[in-house]
């Protein structure tokens, strides 16, 4: 007989929230069994389908994307039917996927040419803002690194 856990282990299992799982519950993404007294109980099952709905929450996934990954295979008529939908729906997150990747790549790219200008103050004993620093190397950098423009001081 499999195991069953009520609402408050599942959340501290995973280290989630009672919230969060009901939230997922009222989403139609999660349906735990009751008792008499309507005690939500959790099994092995609910508590995978839970760890994969919070993984790909927890990764940028939108509710909506999660919502469609979780049900495309009920609306199929065919075994095949279900395979080409849940494939192309998979492939969609893939190149989201590969989109978001790329993007932290640029970002990472700005963030490393910002700490190297950062890096050039080390030693200066100059205050930190325009008028302080008028030639300061962060500043003559923010057109090229981005970053630096929320690094630099707004006051011209």
């Amino acid at each position: 007989m499999m195991s069953k856990y009520k609402i408050g282990e599942v959340a501290d299992f995973l280290g989630t929230t009672i919230r969060t799982i009901r939230f997922y519950e009222e989403e139609g993404l999660l349906l735990p069994l009751r008792t008499d007294g309507g005690t939500r109980l959790y099994n092995e099952t609910h508590i995978s389908r839970l760890r994969s709905i919070l993984h790909l929450a927890g990764n940028g996934f939108s509710l909506a994307s999660i919502r469609l990954i979780a049900s495309i295979r009920e609306t199929c008529k065919t075994g095949d039917e279900s395979s080409r939908k849940v494939t192309a729906q998979l492939d969609d997150e893939i190149e989201e996927i590969s989109a978001r990747i790329r993007d932290l790549e640029r970002l990472k790219e700005d963030i490393a040419q910002a700490k190297t200008a950062v890096a050039k103050c080390q030693g200066c004993k100059n205050k930190p803002t325009s008028r302080g620093c008028p030639e300061c190397p962060v500043k003559t950098r923010t057109d090229s690194i981005e970053l630096l423009n929320l690094i630099w001081d707004q006051r011209i």
